[in-house]
This record gives C-alpha cells, sequence and structure tokens, in this order.
C-alpha cells in the first residue's frame, strides 16, 4: 500500500478511535492509539500520530491532551453531549409510535454518537415497554415522504386506519383514503401528527402518522394554507397547536374561566403568556383565554371538576350545564343507596355574581 494511502487510513483511524473510545474520565494514551492502529493493520510510529493529531486539530477538531487522571487525547466537544444522547433515547424510548425494531434500531444509532464506555453505562439505563410500542413499520418511511412532500408543496395520498370490534375482538379496519394538502408535522400527547387540509372541506385537520399507510407523494400541488387559515407567509404551527385542545377543530372563542388556584400551572401550561389574569385571592382566580371549543375542550375543561367554571360565554356554559347533567343520569344512584357528598373541593362563592361584564362581552347565545 502506497504511502499516502497509509496516511490518510492512519488520520481516520485515529479520528474513529478518538470518537468511539477516548472521553474527559478515559483519554486515549499514545501507545493505546498505536495498538490500535497496529490492530486494524496501521503500522505506525508515534511522530506521524502526533502529526495526525496536529493535522485534525488545524481543520477544527477539539482534540485535548490532559494528565489527568493520566496521559492522553479527548475530544473536548462533541456533535452531541451524553445529556443530550440521554434525552433523544428517552424520547425514542418513549414514543409509542416507533415500533419496538425503531425503536432499537435508532437507540443503537443515537449510542454511536459516545464513547464505547459511555454507551455500556448508557445501556443499563434505558428502558422502553414493548406493550406500548405500535406495529406499524411504515412511519419512519411516512415521514421521509410527507417532508418531502412539505418542502416541494405537493399533495399526498394514503389508507388512514382506525380500530374497530369484529366478534368481540378488536382489529384494525379496511381504512379509507385520502388526498390531502400537507402543512406541518408535529408531536402532541404522545403521538406524532400531519396538519392538513383534506380537499372536501375549507379547514385544517390533524392525522396520526401510526394510522397512515402506503403514503405517497402526489404530481397535484397542495391547496395554499392561506386558504383555509388566517396564517400569511407559513404555516404557524405553535399558533395552530395553542388554540387547539386535544387536536380537535372548532371555533375559536374568548373564554371566561374562574379556577381554584392550585390549577394556576395548569393553565400556564395549557394557554402560556396568552392568559390574562383578571381578578384573584387567596383561593381563586378568574382569567380570560381564547381556545378552540370542541370535543377536546369540554374534555379537558369536565376534568377539573369543580375546581374550574366557565363564566363565559354563555353557550358553552350551557353546553358544560348539559353534559354535566347526562353525567349525572349515567351515575344516579337509586334513591335509598345515595349518600350525602364529600365536601370540599369546590369553588368559593361560585354562583355570587362577580361583576363580569367589565371584562368580557357575551355573544348573546
Amino acid at each position: 500500500m502506497a504511502e499516502s494511502e497509509v496516511s490518510k487510513l492512519r488520520v481516520l483511524a485515529v479520528m474513529q478511535m478518538l470518537h468511539q473510545e477516548a472521553s474527559k474520565e478515559h483519554p486515549l494514551q499514545m501507545c493505546e492509539i498505536a495498538a490500535g492502529l497496529e490492530k486494524r493493520g496501521i503500522y505506525s510510529k508515534r511522530r506521524a500520530i502526533g502529526r495526525d493529531i496536529a493535522a485534525l486539530r488545524r481543520v477544527g477538531y477539539n482534540i485535548v491532551f490532559t494528565r489527568t487522571p493520566y496521559p492522553g487525547y479527548y475530544l473536548s466537544q462533541r456533535i452531541l453531549e451524553t445529556a443530550e444522547v440521554r434525552m433523544l433515547l428517552d424520547a425514542v424510548s418513549a414514543a409509542p409510535f416507533l415500533t419496538e425494531e425503531a425503536t432499537i434500531r435508532l437507540t443503537e444509532k443515537l449510542k454511536r454518537m459516545l464513547p464505547s464506555g459511555e454507551q455500556e453505562a448508557l445501556q443499563k439505563q434505558i428502558y422502553y415497554d414493548p406493550a406500548r410500542k405500535l406495529e406499524n413499520n411504515e412511519v419512519v418511511h411516512t415521514v421521509s415522504v410527507i417532508q418531502q412532500a412539505i418542502a416541494r408543496k405537493q399533495k399526498i395520498s394514503f389508507t388512514y386506519h382506525h380500530r374497530t370490534l369484529c366478534a368481540g375482538q378488536m382489529q384494525q379496519d379496511g381504512g379509507r383514503l385520502f388526498l390531502l394538502s400537507p402543512y406541518a408535522l408535529f408531536w402532541r400527547d404522545d403521538h406524532y401528527y400531519l396538519a392538513g387540509n383534506y380537499e372536501k372541506y375549507d379547514t385544517v385537520s390533524k392525522y396520526r402518522l401510526d394510522r397512515m399507510y402506503d403514503v405517497c407523494m402526489e404530481p397535484e400541488p397542495v391547496r395554499p394554507f392561506t386558504e383555509v387559515t388566517p396564517y400569511t407567509g407559513r404555516f404557524d404551527t405553535a399558533d395552530y397547536l395553542r388554540h387547539a385542545f386535544f387536536l380537535f377543530g372548532g371555533r375559536e372563542e374568548q373564554l371566561l374561566l374562574r379556577c381554584d388556584c392550585s390549577l394556576m400551572d395548569v393553565l400556564a401550561d395549557r394557554f402560556g403568556e396568552e392568559m390574562e389574569i383578571l381578578e384573584w385571592d387567596r383561593e381563586v382566580f378568574t382569567a380570560h383565554v381564547c381556545a378552540r371549543v370542541s370535543e377536546g375542550l369540554y374534555g379537558w375543561l369536565l376534568q377539573y371538576g369543580a375546581r374550574l367554571a366557565v363564566m363565559a360565554p354563555t353557550y358553552v356554559r350551557d353546553e358544560m350545564r348539559r353534559r354535566l347533567w347526562e353525567l349525572e343520569a349515567v351515575y344516579r344512584l337509586p334513591e335509598d343507596e345515595k349518600q350525602p357528598p364529600e365536601t370540599g373541593g369546590c369553588l368559593p362563592n361560585l354562583r355570587e355574581p362577580h361583576m363580569l361584564d367589565k371584562y368580557f362581552h357575551a355573544d348573546g347565545d
């Protein structure tokens, strides 16, 4: 083998060893680098290895020589640090839309970003529940096709499936064919979604990627999102998610909520800086928020029971009453089995006049 070719292979091998085997806690000594090269069939002197390290430094690699805990070399900066790899591994492990096979494959790729010693330590801490992993092996391919279609502004077609019961057994239905204008991919509530316009409607709908099969990019151009959203310039995914509850569409409305103070973090997480606090005391506060009125919103409101009350608009408050009436009918006990409800958990003075008109004008519904 020519000397020039040996020199090129040696530089690559030194870089590979520093990346895979060296760390601040376990730097590679010069003798270890020479031994590693010899295992690869490359015989080299210490001086040549030193020149290779200097060359790698000149092209931007931060190779540090240390005397602690012993003399040796390591990379002070990596593409991803250990903590960053750990966070990505946890995200991969927790993602139910990734199959078990895809989870293992991505885990191995991410681990290769770290030295071998750190890989072993991290492997002992990685856990995922196979029972939570779904079975659509097309998800990674689906993401690739969709992001290309979004970039090229072309429509996609796919078959969308739901689960159904057949003879008491849960199974996947036959699916429904969609032609969609894709606008954005996003991860929400443990699922990966696509936001787009289904050609029959003037709205933006969402679709779970793990329910999408046979995704193909079509030559037909997308419908501009400016025709079905208030956005211009770009599709504002953050704003879309901020106003959608559990990703149900619906009419955007200004809500006036009266809440127990224990829910402050809950509302702040949901509405962020857009939430306006109007009145407060040690027990309750009144907030003005913007949300889409939908099944998702009503479900979210009901989960907090008497700790959260809709004060306006009237039609949302009336719908909450109707749903509570239905729940009461479902859980009603025979008269002789009724027990007095436990006290506590209710908002104080919830039905007392609160001078809300100065903050909110009801729509008259």
